[in-house]
């Protein structure tokens, strides 16, 4: 073979490889989640509180203030849980489809929590179990209820 047909073969090669890599890569978002003290739902909030993505999408999670963590209470079968541990931002990626139920710690009786939607809801019913676990434990009366909430606006 000729160098300019090895040539063109090789670069072909490189050209193709790259368009399946870009368009199996390529479409992934970053979305950002703030872990705020005061927020548009009150004190001790994730912003936004609830987030639907795609699979293999990323959560960067922001300490806007000082003292918070996102911590996996929920999840669909099959998925990691996630820590973010105090970490100023974690970027976390979904693979698996379903909702997840998370929080921060050492807020979470104050209702300091959020929902992410990877797709779909296949897992809705473990979800709402959940949810209800979770609001046991909140403490303050005006959030009691601010995820199931959530969950019954953005969850269909």
């Amino acid at each position: 073979m000729n160098k300019f047909l090895k040539f063109s073969i090789l670069l072909s090669t490189i050209l193709i490889s790259q368009t399946i890599f870009a368009s199996s890569h390529g479409d992934h978002k970053t979305h950002v989640v703030q872990m705020k003290n005061m927020g548009t739902l009150g004190a001790m909030v994730f912003e936004p509180s609830f987030l639907k993505i795609n699979a293999g999408d990323s959560v960067l999670f922001e300490m806007t203030d000082q003292g918070h963590n996102a911590v996996t209470v929920a999840a669909p079968a099959g998925s990691k849980p996630f820590d973010t541990r105090y970490e100023p931002s974690t970027k976390v990626t979904f693979d698996v489809n379903g909702l997840y139920l998370y929080k921060c710690a050492p807020h979470a009786m104050m209702a300091m929590a959020g929902i992410i939607q990877v797709s779909d809801a296949n897992n809705k019913q473990e979800m709402v179990a959940a949810i209800e676990q979770f609001e046991s434990t909140v403490m303050m009366p005006n959030a009691k209820t601010r995820i199931s909430d959530l969950f019954n606006e953005n969850v269909k």
